[in-house]
């Protein structure tokens, strides 16, 4: 049998070595590392004393060393920071075997470094590192240059076509490499993220399961009929906090103490908006679920909302958000706790629709039976035998879904009182309450409380009016037109009291006093004429005469007011002079006339 030839071993040594680098590429190894195999692998099969993998960096504008062989610390140094392969030089030298090899994608081969004008300022370090000749081969990764394969001998030599050959297939496994590296650093970002996808998955999943389980707890306790006492107790429960609920009158529904704490939730008298700035309602607008804040230390508050409008406040002890299982919980609870005050008010509405039918019926002055009207009152837990006041609360320029706000605060007062409890309806765009009294000041004390906490929720000029203390149930119709008359006829400042008739002047003597049929007439004689001339004319002479007394005879200032010019003041002053023969230069005359005018409104209005 015939002994293989030294060509046969070295086919066998060189078919090895390249299938050792397959299998290395194939198996999961780190980059360098592979990146050194190869090179030690061309030292091997062809006999050069080091090699060394070169690749572009991410900006493609320097070669570095990545993997080598054989090369001291201080050459790849040399060529990786001191005297870097750069692709586009700034200097006249654009020579490097390297860059030439990286940039034509042709092999470079240098028989002698030290003949070689192309290695430049490498020449000379090279030769002191025992570097003679050197071969370079483009190293490709999916057709694209991405480096060079180099090997480096320690004497002049010519890397023949065989070697040449084999040097650029392990350029080719060399750029499997990389591809193959690159692949596996994909696969291994993309499981993380699958494994980070899962696993947030999985803890949403736990969340959901939980908020469910949350919601059920709330809905449950709904579904019993527990009311606002119930759902706070489970609120605090689950938050571990003290709880109390607030309605927007500042009255409290319901407080749950916690391991000896107990919530006291601010005085909401104590929010006047000229002192303290926003109101409480304000302040919230943003709370989601709760807030902290320097007006209330020591306490989270939130809001209870049902689509746009507020019902009530959720107060919580401490002044730290909680965790988001927590903070699920109380904003499940401010929604279970709003469908819970939605339906209280549903019972309230049909409670309040007797009250303000009995209401109507006092207004009107057509007490039949007035013994019956007395049951019914003790039926609504209010008492008619008791001396009575009316209070006619009001906000300035109000549209309907303010006074709705502040019906709704007004019936949470009232509800609020003790036994007997007073009326309360809506009459002629004003709330009016028919309060019983309690002392010389006890209904006055409401209509202020009623006023500050209303500036609380809506903003503007919430006015208050009382009228004087009514014996009998025969005497309220004259009570209801006194405070209507108080809203009507004195005109609002930012900064008035609450209105009564001992505080308006001669309006409100004459609001106090008038018969409305038997004054009437009075009213009728001075200002008749005026209003018939008017409706025949097509003319304002009520509303002149009017606007002209209420600017002191200044003929400037009415005529601004009407936005008319001041002659047409003047020629109508003199007309309305003419039909009821007076003078308005004449004081006694204007004091008619301003009286006629002040009991004509009220007895249009009664």
């Amino acid at each position: 049998m015939k002994s293989p030839s030294s060509a046969q071993l070295d086919l066998l040594h060189w078919m090895s070595a390249i299938d050792e680098l397959a299998i290395a590429v194939n198996q999961e190894r780190d980059l360098p590392g592979l990146l050194r195999q190869i090179a030690h692998t061309a030292c091997d099969l062809l006999g050069y004393e080091s090699a060394a993998v070169l690749l572009v960096d991410d900006d493609r504008t320097v070669l570095r060393i990545e993997g080598c062989w054989g090369l001291s610390d201080s050459y790849v140094r040399l060529v990786n920071e001191e005297s870097p392969l750069l692709l586009a030089p700034e200097g006249t030298f654009v020579g490097s075997p390297s860059r030439l090899a990286f940039v034509e994608g042709e092999p470079v081969i240098v028989e002698d470094i030290s003949n070689d004008p192309s290695y430049g300022p490498w020449a000379k370090a090279a030769q002191e590192h025992g570097h003679h000749s050197m071969a370079a081969v483009p190293l490709r990764n999916q057709g694209e240059i991405v480096g060079t394969m180099n090997v480096y001998g320690s004497d002049p030599r010519q890397l023949g076509p065989g070697g040449l050959e084999l040097l650029q297939i392990l350029a080719s496994h060399a750029g499997i490499a990389l591809e193959t590296s690159a692949q596996l650093e994909r696969d291994r970002r993309r499981v993380r993220e699958l494994s980070d996808l899962n696993e947030a998955l999985r803890s949403r999943t736990e969340l959901l399961q939980q908020h469910a389980a949350v919601h059920d707890r709330f809905i449950g306790v709904a579904r019993r009929g527990g009311g606002v006492s119930d759902i706070a107790a489970a609120l605090s429960e689950m938050a571990d906090r003290a709880v109390a609920v607030q309605d927007v009158s500042g009255q409290t529904l319901a407080s749950v103490p916690r391991a000896g704490v107990s919530v006291r939730p601010p005085n909401w008298l104590s929010w006047n908006r000229q002192d303290t700035g926003p109101s409480l309602i304000d302040l919230l607008t943003h709370a989601c679920p709760v807030m902290a804040s320097e007006s209330f230390p020591g306490l989270l508050a939130g809001p209870v909302r049902v689509g746009e409008e507020t019902l009530g406040v959720l107060w919580l002890g401490g002044d730290t958000e909680d965790d988001d299982m927590r903070l699920r919980a109380i904003e499940q609870a401010a929604v279970v706790l709003g469908l819970e005050m939605l339906r209280r008010r549903a019972v309230i509405d049909a409670h309040w629709q007797l009250r303000g039918d009995l209401v109507s019926e006092l207004a009107s002055g057509m007490l039949i039976d007035p013994d019956a009207v007395i049951a019914r009152g003790d039926r609504l837990g209010s008492d008619l035998r008791l001396p009575q006041r009316v209070l006619a609360i009001q906000r300035e320029r109000a549209d309907e879904a303010v006074t709705a706000q502040l019906l709704r605060l007004a019936q949470s007062l009232v509800l609020s009182r003790p036994r007997p409890k007073p009326l309360l309806a809506l009459r002629d765009g004003a709330i009016v309450i028919v309060a019983p009294v309690a002392g010389p000041e006890g209904v006055e004390d409401l209509a202020r409380h009623v006023r500050t906490v209303g500036s609380q929720i809506v903003e503007g000029g919430v006015r208050v009016a009382v009228s004087e203390t009514c014996p009998d149930p025969e005497q309220l119709p004259g009570a209801f037109r006194q405070v209507l008359g108080l809203l009507r006829l004195i005109p609002y400042t930012p900064d008035e009291d609450i209105l009564t008739v001992a505080s308006a002047g001669m309006i409100g003597m004459l609001l106090a006093d008038v018969d409305p049929q038997r004054m009437g007439v009075l009213a009728e004689r001075w200002i008749g004429p005026l209003r018939d001339y008017d409706r025949r004319r097509n003319t304002d002479l009520v509303t002149t005469l009017r606007s002209y007394l209420g600017h002191d005879l200044n003929t400037s200032a009415t005529a601004e007011a009407l936005f008319i010019h001041p002659n047409t003041v003047g020629l109508r002053i003199k007309r309305i002079e003419s039909l009821l023969g007076v003078s308005l230069s004449s004081l006694g005359d204007i004091t008619t006339l301003g009286a006629a005018l002040a009991i004509d409104h009220i007895t249009r209005g009664a």
